[in-house]
């Protein structure tokens, strides 16, 4: 979580040079980076940290007793032509993944790709935990706080 303005994305930098290097997909079907281009959702991290960093430092210090912070996490969005379909999708990437931490999960029914059809989206946000430290980079639900 970060509590200061991220400056690294300032005009005249490129906005994706702090990020880590992306690693090369081992599934076929899914869509390869190039080693010199930035990832397609780089910049769309970069911009939406910037602008929460921006609402978080223009809050009044003085006001109501809580506290906010800024959080990267990685949505994914799982599609199914019905709800069981996308959760099923959705329990795939946890099976296949088991290093993600789901934080929440959204039903969302939305247009499909033909006229009168619907498809279901199984947004889940996800975390992980940093491989250096063992740390959560986000908080998660458990029954009990360690002190």
């Amino acid at each position: 979580m970060a509590h200061l303005m991220n400056t690294s994305a300032q005009e005249g930098r490129d906005p994706a040079a702090h990020l880590p290097a992306a690693r090369r997909p081992a599934e076929s079907g899914v869509e390869l980076l190039h080693a010199d281009r930035t990832p397609p959702f780089a910049l769309d991290l970069v911009r939406s940290l910037d602008e929460a960093s921006q609402a978080v430092t223009s809050l009044d210090p003085l006001g109501p007793s809580s506290d906010v912070t800024v959080s990267a996490l990685t949505a994914l969005v799982c599609t199914g032509s019905t709800p069981a379909d996308a959760l099923e999708a959705a329990a795939a990437v946890a099976r296949r993944s088991p290093g993600l931490e789901p934080h929440g999960l959204t039903l969302a029914r939305v247009p499909g790709p033909v006229a009168d059809s619907w498809e279901y989206h199984i947004t889940m946000t996800v975390s992980s935990r940093d491989p250096q430290t063992g740390e959560d980079a986000a908080p998660v639900h458990h029954g009990e706080r360690l002190r």
